[in-house]
C-alpha cells in the first residue's frame, strides 16, 4: 500500500453538527515531484477519474495517522467519500469519542493541518523523458483510507511516497531495466558483421582441396 502526504483542506467545521468537509487528494495539471524511499527522484499526478471505481466497488476508513486503532470514518456509516473534478472529496460526521473528540479540536486550533491516503495502484501510464526522469500518471486506485495527521505538509514540489511494507518501488532499478531493455534493442537492430576475410579464405581453401580429393581418388 503507498501513502501520499499533502495539506489537508477544510472547507467548512460545522460546530453543530460535528461536520468536517474537505479534500484528501485533488488533480492537477502539473506533475508533483516526489521520491522513493531511496531519495530517487519522479514525477507523479493522480488523474481525473483515477478514484471512481473504488468508490463504487470498495468500503474505506477515514483514520487518524493512518492508525488501525484509531478509526473515526467508514463509507456506508459517518463517512462519504466522492470523485469531483477538484479531486476526492471527504465529507464526515465525527464520532463524539474521544479520538473524534481530539480531531475536531485540533483541526479547529491549526494543529491538524496534513492529509494522506493509502492506496494501491490498479492503472496507471508511465514515461521516461530524455534526462532519464520517470513519470507516472495514476489513472485508478484501490482506496483503502484516509488519514488526518499533525505532520506539516511537504513542500509541494518535494513529497515522499513510502510503501507500508516497506518495498516501495525504485526508480534507479526500473531505470537500469529499461536502460537495459533499450541497449539489448539496439544491440538486435545493428547490422551483423561479415566474416573475417582470413575465415573465408580458409573455408574457400578447405572446399577446393575437398574437390580436388575427390577428383583424384576417381581417377
Amino acid at each position: 500500500m503507498e501513502k501520499r502526504m499533502m495539506n489537508l483542506e477544510i472547507r467548512s467545521v460545522d460546530d453543530g453538527s460535528r461536520k468536517l468537509v474537505g479534500y484528501a487528494s485533488t488533480f492537477d495539471e502539473e506533475y508533483t515531484l516526489l521520491r522513493d524511499r531511496w531519495g530517487e527522484k519522479f514525477y507523479e499526478r493522480v488523474r481525473p477519474g483515477a478514484f471512481k471505481k473504488t468508490l463504487r466497488e470498495d468500503e474505506a476508513f477515514m483514520l487518524l495517522n493512518h492508525n488501525w486503532d484509531q478509526v473515526i470514518g467508514r463509507t456506508g456509516a459517518n463517512l462519504t467519500l466522492t470523485e469531483d473534478e477538484h479531486g476526492l472529496r471527504f465529507e464526515i460526521d465525527v464520532p463524539n469519542t474521544t479520538d473524534g473528540n481530539n480531531l475536531l479540536e485540533n483541526v479547529r486550533l491549526g494543529l491538524i493541518t496534513g492529509c494522506s491516503f493509502g492506496f494501491d495502484i490498479t492503472k496507471q501510464k508511465t514515461r521516461w523523458d530524455d534526462e532519464w526522469n520517470f513519470y507516472r500518471d495514476i489513472e485508478e486506485v484501490e482506496l483503502f483510507e484516509v488519514t488526518a495527521t499533525p505532520i506539516p505538509a511537504y513542500q509541494s514540489t518535494s513529497i515522499e511516497a513510502r510503501s507500508e511494507d516497506g518495498t516501495s518501488f525504485s526508480v534507479k532499478a526500473l531505470r537500469e531495466k529499461e536502460q537495459g531493455f533499450t541497449t539489448k534493442e539496439n544491440q538486435s537492430q545493428e547490422p551483423q558483421e561479415s566474416p573475417e576475410p582470413q575465415k573465408l579464405n580458409q573455408r574457400s581453401a578447405q572446399c577446393l582441396g575437398a574437390f580436388f580429393n575427390a577428383f583424384l581418388t576417381k581417377n
